[in-house]
Parts: C-alpha cells; structure tokens; sequence
C-alpha cells in the first residue's frame, strides 16, 4: 500500500499534538470522573448513615424505655404494673399501645394512647412470630407495613409476653427524606428486605423495584456500611450507598443513576472531544498545504523517471522551488544525460551479444525454450520448436508457452516438469517427428543472472535420448537371448552334476564328490543369475503373470527362513520373525517368496558374523508391510534409491550376485499395486520396507486394485 506525503504529514501531526492532546485530555476527564464518583459515593454514605443513625436511636430509646420499664416492675403487683405501664405511655408519645399477654396470645392487660380511635377489646397474638420468639426468652421487633408500626415483644414475668406498639409512621415522616440530585432517592428495608419508607414524591412502584434490587439484598444482610456502582432491573448504571439498621434489621439504600451524577464531567468529556477534532482539522489543513508544496516537484520528478525508465532520455525535470528539491531535479538531469551517453555505448555490444547467443542456441541439436516467470516465452530455438509442433513461421515471444503448444501429449509433461517441486525432475516423452519417432528428456532449470539469487525465468530443454533407448533395447535382446540359449546347457550340466554325485553311472571318491558338489553349487548359482535376468525381462515386458489367492504372509516368511537359515549358520546369523501370527492376504504365494527369498539372501550377503536378521509384518486395516533388517555395514544415503535399479550395487560392497535380486523385488511390489523402499543408518544395519493393499481383487478388466471397504 503506497502511502502519500498528506497521509504521512497527518500522521506525523496527530501523533505529535493531536494525539498527545487527546490523551491527556481523556486521563484528566477520567481522572474527573474519579473524583466526581469519590465525592457523589461519600455523600451518598453520609446520608444513608445519618439515617440509619437517627432510625437507630429511635428504635434504641423506645427499646431502652421498655427494658427500664420491665426491669422496674420485676417486684410490683399487678395494680402499681398498670400504674407503672399507664405512665410510661403518657411520657413516651411515641409509643401507642401496650398489653401483657398469657402464655397462649390473649392480653391479659391493655393500656392505649387516649383518643387515638383504635379498638380497646382484648385480641389474641398467639401466631404472631414475635409472640413466638419472645416465648423463646428473646426480644422481637416486628414492623407492620400498612399500619407504618413497630411491634416490640419482650418476655415478661413467668409465661407471659409483654407487647407494645411504636410509631413509626411519625418518625420517618419527621424524617423528612428527599430526592439526591434529579433521578436519585432513598429507600428504608425492613428485616426481610421490603421497603417501608421513601420520599413522598417518589412512585411507590419505583420504592418497591428498588428493594428487589441485588444491592438491596446485599444490603439488608450487610454488617457494615458501604458504597457501590451497579445496575437495575433496566441495566441502566447506578452509583450508591447503603448502610444497615442494626435495630430494625433492614437497611438504608441512596442510589442515583451514574448518567445524572456525571453530568457535568460529560458535559467537559464533549468539550474535549470538540476541541480534539478542531486540532485534528487544522492538522488536516497543514498537512495539505505542506504535503502539496512537497509533492508537486517530486510528482514532476517521477513523471520524467518514468520516461526515463521506459527509455526516453529526452525528458527533463523542471523544478522551480528555491530549497533542496531544485538541487535534486538538477542532479536527475545530469544523470540522465550520462545515462544516455552509456545507454548508446552498450547498445552495439548488446546486439552483438545477443546475436551471438541466438547463433549458439539455433546450432545445439537440443530443444531450449526460455520463459520468464509469468510463463511467456522469450527464447526458442529450431529444435524445441519441431519437438512442441511450433511452426518456424509461427511468433513466440511474449506469448504463454501453454498457449502455443496445441498437442495434449507434449503440454502434459512440459507442465509437469515447469510446476514439480522435486530436484532433477524429469519427463520422458515420445514424439512423433515427419520421418520417424524420437524419445526425449524434458527437463526444467531456473535461469538466474550472475551474483543474483533470485530466478529471472525458467530454462525448458529437449535432450535427445533416442540412440541411448536403442541401446538399451539391443541390450536387453542380447542378455535376454544369450541368458535362454545358456539355462538349458545350464541345467543339463547341473541334472548330470546330480546324475554323479548320487553316483548313477558309478562310485566315485570323496575328492571327486567334494569337486563335483562344487560345481553344482557354481551352476545352481549360474542358472539363478540366468533366471533373474529372464525374470526381470518378462516383467519389464508385463509378461508376469499375478495368480491372487489367500497367502498367510507369517508362514511364507517362516518357511523361507527354514531354507535359507543353513546358509546363515556358516557366519553363525540369528534368524528372527515379528509380527502376528496369523496375517492372511490376497496375494501371489510364489512372488511372495521370491520376495522374502531375495531380501533375506541379500541381508544374508551383507550381515557380519554374529549378527542378527529380523523379518516381519503389520497390517494396519487396509495395508499390508513387510520388512527383513540386518545389523550389517547399511547403505550409504545415496544408494537408497539406487539399488532397486538393474545390476546396481553399492561400490565396494563385494558380497556378489547381479544385482537384479532388488529389482525384481521392486517388480514384485508394483505388480502387487504396493512399493519397496530402503531405510539405512551406515554403521548400523539396512531395512528393507515393501507394503501393497492386503484386499487385493481384479477388476472387469482383469486389472488389479485395492478393494474397497465400507
């Protein structure tokens, strides 16, 4: 993303005063805020705790009053109790009723405030929680929301309760309670969190919904007073403070919605962001003047390296400023006209260059096609056109390779080559030409210039690889007749070998015996050489004929270590088997063994004396592997792939053979729709891994493949 002189003088501004400006003075209005919020909590804390006090010591003096009282009448008759009662009522007004009631709830004795209109006959109280406590042996505060009272019952004497009546209608409306601000008030909880006062503008809906706040119970059961920011029922964000009545049990709350409490420090929190934007618009309105007094000459300096860069050395830069800028056009001028000057020195030595290179490319009898890495072709000489059927008529430069290539055969392994991601690969390809047919390698290479690392493009060769098939083919029709007209001169040598050691035509010594099991070892091993290479003929000509049946794999391997364990006790080699027990496949039994039989004879070879060979198999569900390990010298990393390929053996590893027994394993495995493979650490053994799929069915064609389950 190009990023112009205006953004950068913008960003500039705003990081260096706008920014910084806006910082603090977000921190000073939140710091306001704080403080706002500090003093809005304690207010709010003092006027809960004033009223939680005054409750507090209405309640104590009324509870004080009764307590003397009843203390007073412990040792009077019931005449001076009723004297003693009557009085207490006329000097504490704010008592109205008090009765003595039996152990069962009725009032035995009941002395009312005169005039005050409330019924005199004797009630009974016995469900009254209270009576209940205080036959208990505890003092009990009920409060009656409808009749704005306070209950009292106190144990008194032996099975009676001492009942009294307190104001408190009159005490909380002296209280004289008032709305905090514009939206806040107070709220007084009795003991089960009901509210039993609130200022008299205040809905008594909105009372109540204030005491079913979570604040509020928390409230009522609190020890101690405290402040707190939470949220009503609405989710709006509320500031308050509570403070608990020890002597009612209930609380004081004073809430207020944070929205009204911070009113003012909004109010500077709008000015600020007022003020940032003003700051933020005259940073815009410099930036633009700076950035375009800037960006003019440097645009007309652009413009004219653009002619430059496309070859034009006429242009000049016209600059007419009086600072740095000016010097800057005056030196771009200067450097192009030396670039001119270079520019038709080179340009002969250029032509001469390339023709020379177009001379040595059209003469090489191989094909070369060079692309750049878009994939247009820059390059391609006579050769690469005959083999991609490009007529010499025919433009190529500019053009995509894909483009010009119309045979389907030739763009699949071009495209190959140009888009695999292994090292060295390379295609074969058969080309039909005017006369006759040619083989080719196709291969692709980077083309990097000298002292630079990344590619300019893609080099795309045709090596001619016609006479080196011929070759092969002759060499494979010599060794495949000469191995047929040896295995039968062969193999009567070795069935009259046999003739004379069972000594048919007669007895013979024991030094002739020894000579002539001698030879029967060196023809058996002859004729196995010659089997191997016809074996290997007849599957490269896909002649080798796959007969499926269930194979116990365990078994094969086990009755291929029987044979061949006598050749290993000679080096004194331990034989091991792993694996289930039972592993049965479909499969051929005889390639099988001929596969186990090359790998164990071949780790035979190269196990030292001592030493240990391992076969083994695992079934994972759909695939089958088999191994056989040795503790011999291994394999060096680079012979890994190697000895799968024809009479390949590791240089100066002389255990013999013809180097085909790994090879017709290789065929072995493919046939069986599977592979082989070579894991070796030198100085620590080789392991050789061949895995195939384990349900292996022939198609409707007769073709092989891996049945599929469910």
């Amino acid at each position: 993303m190009k990023l112009r002189l205006l953004h950068k003088f913008v960003a500039v501004l705003v990081l260096v005063s706008v920014l910084p400006m806006a910082m603090l003075g977000l921190r000073l209005i939140s710091l306001g805020q704080l403080g706002v919020r500090t003093v809005i909590l304690e207010l709010h804390l003092t006027a809960a705790d004033k009223i939680s006090s005054e409750f507090n010591g209405y309640i104590r003096s009324a509870d004080l009053g009764l307590r003397a009282a009843i203390a007073a009448m412990g040792q009077m008759d019931w005449e001076n109790k009723q004297i003693m009662l009557a009085s207490l009522l006329e000097t504490r007004r704010e008592i109205r009723e008090i009765s003595v009631l039996s152990k069962d709830g009725a009032e035995i004795v009941k002395i009312i405030t005169p005039f005050d209109g409330k019924d005199a006959g004797l009630k009974k109280y016995s469900p009254d929680p209270g009576f209940k406590t205080a036959r208990g042996g505890k003092r009990s505060l009920l409060v009656d929301e409808k009749s704005r009272l306070a209950v009292f019952y106190y144990p008194f004497g032996k099975d009676m309760v001492l009942r009294s009546e307190l104001d408190l209608g009159a005490f909380i409306d002296g209280l004289d309670l008032k709305r905090v601000g514009a939206d806040g008030f107070p709220v007084i909880l009795d003991a089960s969190g009901r509210a039993i006062a609130w200022p008299g503008d205040l809905p008594a809906e909105t009372a109540q919904k204030a005491a079913a706040w979570r604040v509020s119970r928390d409230a009522v059961k609190a020890l101690s007073s405290g402040s707190v920011e939470f949220s009503d029922e609405a989710g709006n964000l509320m500031l308050g403070a509570y403070s608990p009545i020890s002597e009612l049990g209930g609380a004081v709350i004073v809430s207020q919605p944070q929205e009204g409490a911070y009113r003012y420090a909004l109010f500077m929190k709008r000015q600020a962001i007022y003020a940032v934007l003003l700051f933020l618009a005259l940073a815009l309105a410099a930036a633009w003047f700076l950035s375009r007094s800037l960006s003019k000459p440097i645009t007309v300096l652009t413009r004219a390296a653009e002619f430059v860069a496309a070859g034009d050395f006429s242009r000049r830069a016209e600059v007419d400023t009086t600072d740095e800028l000016r010097d800057l056009a005056e030196t771009f001028n200067k450097m192009v006209a030396q670039l001119k000057e270079y520019s038709d020195m080179q340009v002969d030595r250029i032509i001469r260059e390339q023709k020379n290179t177009e001379a040595i490319l059209f003469s090489t009898e191989d094909g070369i096609v060079m692309i750049d890495m878009q994939g247009r072709v820059q390059v391609a000489n006579r050769k690469a056109r005959s083999v991609l059927g490009i007529g010499a008529e025919v433009p190529v430069e500019g053009k995509a390779l894909y483009d010009l290539i119309t045979s389907e055969v030739m763009k699949e392994p071009v495209k190959d080559v140009l888009e695999s991601r292994k090292e060295n690969h390379v295609r074969e390809i058969e080309v039909a030409l005017e006369h006759s047919r040619r083989f080719f390698k196709c291969f692709s290479a980077p083309i990097t210039a000298p002292g630079q690392g990344a590619p300019l493009g893609r080099l795309v060769g045709f090596y001619d690889i016609t006479l080196d098939k011929e070759l092969a083919r002759i060499k494979d029709e010599f060794l495949h007749s000469i191995t047929h007209d040896l295995r039968n001169p062969m193999g009567a040598i070795k069935g009259f070998v046999e003739f004379m050691i069972k000594e048919i035509p007669g007895p013979i010594n024991e030094a002739q015996k020894k000579m002539l099991v001698s030879i029967d070892r060196a023809s058996f091993r002859l004729l196995g050489m010659i089997n191997n290479i016809l074996d290997v003929a007849k599957m490269e000509a896909g002649k080798m004929d796959i007969k499926l049946a269930p194979v116990n794999l365990r078994e094969v391997a086990a009755r291929v270590i029987e044979l061949m364990e006598s050749l290993g006790q000679r080096k004194h080699i331990r034989f091991d088997l792993e694996g289930p027990a039972e592993l049965v496949v479909n499969a051929d039994s005889g390639l099988m063994e001929r596969m186990f039989t090359n790998l164990i004879g071949n780790a035979i070879k190269f196990t030292p004396e001592n030493g240990v060979i391992t076969a083994g198999m695992s079934d994972d569900g759909k695939t089958v592997s088999g191994w056989v390990r040795d503790t011999g010298d291994g394999i060096p990393p680079e012979y890994l792939a190697k000895v799968f390929e024809k009479f390949e053996q590791v240089k100066g590893q002389k255990a013999g053979g013809t180097g085909l027994g790994l090879t017709i394993c290789k065929f072995v495995a493919s046939a069986h729709q599977g592979r082989i493979w070579a894991e070796s650490e030198p100085g620590k053994g080789a392991k050789f891994i061949f895995s195939f799929p384990k349900d292996l069915q022939r198609d409707g064609a007769g073709a092989l493949s891996a049945k599929e389950t469910a």
